[in-house]
């Protein structure tokens, strides 16, 4: 069996095996040592024992197979969008793990373990923020299996768990491959009950904290509605109009005079709306009968809707390089949008953060020619234009709610901003349609359990397929629909009246690695001076 694991191919196979493991209910825990395998082989490249290009072949290796299993189902919208999706990640990730190392190997410095921790999270903070966006396999997300585990992300968030994660890992290298004194195992067996106690303090705070001390005594009483629309087949294809009064015949039975909030789902409006005031955007069919059916009846009902809607850019403006031009030469944009419509008003939040080679092409500016490459998911081709900067919408014209839009709710730090500006719950809006029943749809409910830890905050999620559900501030899943379903809850998501360490000062761990990278660089710099 030692043999067997000497065996470099292995090593670099059980690796990606137990990174994708870590990212099902099976193998959470795999993750503590997920990359011990793949850390002989670093250790063997810097002490000159494996040549460059085969360990840049393991190494990518070991990503290809972790990103492949993990996150397949994007074939089903696109298997070519797939494929590069799943190359280009493995081999960001293999450049990520690879350049600590080489740089070690480079300057004949002694080989240590400890540089690939802030490498890794420099990498993942960069994967929240740059057009290339995709941080659906940040370490941290593995946790969403098991909330119980990472109630302290009240504290970091994500990049907590992530730091946590590379942590044991190194740990459990230097005890499985280093020879040490009594000093050195003592220090690092230590260490090594980061685990148990981490654990422990993570269950103590699951079970003590209560739900009622994290309300204000105040909740929306929200209708969620899940049309189950096709998104394929139907959905972008069938009368606007039509489907609007198929989801009112839908809820009507429901609809009485304390449901505060009809939630629907993203893109549900799928007539485009011209922003032209709330006046003008209330004569659209669509919306005309929203408010005729639902906000005339019930006057203090407000609807928050996903849709489609374009604005125009004045010829004194500088439009955005996600701007088109039409016949006429005039520049506009088409926004995945938040709509919540409350009497005469409506409120508008633009998408911020768009799925690359979706909803984006990376980089327009630069990739302008490819753009109509982007996978059509949603009734449009070609690049959105964004908001960059969260805003939140009002109930009732009162009641801040943070409104995110698919996609946005994977994205840690950018969720906590909307806390910082006074949220008092989350509401998602998603399609998880696209992506059948995989993995996928579950992986981004589940997903939504961290924000609900981070901020301690209740979630209303509202899919036009896939699964809709109520999360409490401990990160459990309270109410839900089945998987493609035509359904609706009648729930209470309460408000709450607390503000976590995370929620008021967002991500701190990820800038501190950041600055220690720079360190390390800096430190190599000076060596090459000094030769």
């Amino acid at each position: 069996m030692k043999g067997l694991f000497n065996n470099n191919l292995i090593r670099s196979f059980f690796s990606g095996i137990l990174l994708f493991l870590s990212f099902t209910h099976l193998g959470t825990l795999f993750s503590f040592f997920a990359f011990v395998p793949i850390l002989f082989l670093a250790k063997e490249f810097v002490n000159q024992k494996l040549r460059p290009i085969k360990f840049i072949f393991l190494i990518l290796l070991s990503f290809l197979i972790w990103n492949g299993l993990t996150t397949w189902w994007i074939s089903l919208a696109s298997v070519g969008g797939a494929v590069m999706a799943i190359v280009a990640n493995s081999i960001l990730m293999c450049m990520v793990f690879s350049l600590p190392f080489m740089l070690q190997k480079k300057f004949a410095v002694r080989f240590n373990v400890w540089h690939l921790i802030p490498f890794w999270i420099s990498f993942e903070y960069l994967h929240f923020h740059w057009d290339l966006m995709w941080p659906w396999l940040t370490l941290g997300n593995v946790f969403a299996f098991v909330p119980l585990l990472v109630q302290w992300y009240e504290l970091t968030g994500t990049a907590g768990g992530s730091l946590w994660i590379l942590v044991i890992n190194s740990i459990l290298f230097k005890f499985f491959n280093e020879k040490m004194n009594k000093k050195q195992f003592i220090k690092n067996l230590a260490t090594a009950l980061l685990i148990p106690i981490i654990l422990s303090i993570s269950i103590y705070i699951y079970r003590t904290k209560t739900i009622s001390s994290l309300e204000n005594n105040q909740h929306l009483n929200v209708l969620i509605v899940q049309p189950n629309v096709d998104p394929y087949n139907d959905k972008f294809y069938i009368e606007p109009l039509i489907q609007v009064q198929s989801m009112y015949q839908q809820i009507k039975g429901v609809l009485n005079d304390s449901i505060d909030v009809v939630l629907l789902p993203e893109t549900f409006i799928t007539e485009n709306i011209y922003e032209g005031g709330s006046k003008e955007m209330l004569q659209y069919p669509s919306l005309k009968f929203l408010k005729d059916s639902i906000l005339s009846r019930y006057p203090e009902i407000t609807v928050i809707t996903g849709a489609n809607t374009f604005k125009f850019y004045s010829s004194d403006e500088n439009p955005p390089s996600t701007a088109r031009q039409n016949s006429e030469g005039l520049y506009y944009d088409i926004f995945n949008t938040a709509l919540c419509i409350y009497r005469d008003s409506v409120q508008i939040f633009h998408k911020s953060k768009l799925v690359p080679g979706v909803e984006k092409m990376p980089y327009p500016g630069l990739f302008r020619p490819l753009e109509k490459l982007a996978i059509d998911l949603g009734g449009t081709t070609g690049s959105l234009g964004q908001q960059d900067y969260p805003s939140l919408l009002y109930v009732r014209n009162r009641i801040p709610v943070a409104t995110v839009i698919c996609y946005e709710s994977v994205f840690s730090d950018f969720v906590s901003k909307f806390f910082r500006l006074g949220a008092q719950t989350l509401l998602v809006i998603t399609n998880d349609g696209w992506w059948g029943n995989t993995p996928g749809y579950y992986q981004h409910l589940i997903f939504g359990r961290l924000r609900a830890i981070e901020n301690r905050t209740f979630i209303g999620r509202c899919a036009n397929t896939g699964v809709s559900a109520v999360i409490n501030p401990i990160g459990e899943i309270e109410q839900s629909t089945l998987f493609w379903t035509k359904e609706c809850l009648v729930t209470k998501v309460p408000l709450v009246n607390t503000s976590t360490v995370y929620s008021k000062i967002g991500d701190v761990i990820s800038p501190i690695c950041i600055l220690i990278l720079l360190g390390i660089l800096v430190n190599y710099i000076l060596i090459k001076i000094k030769k």
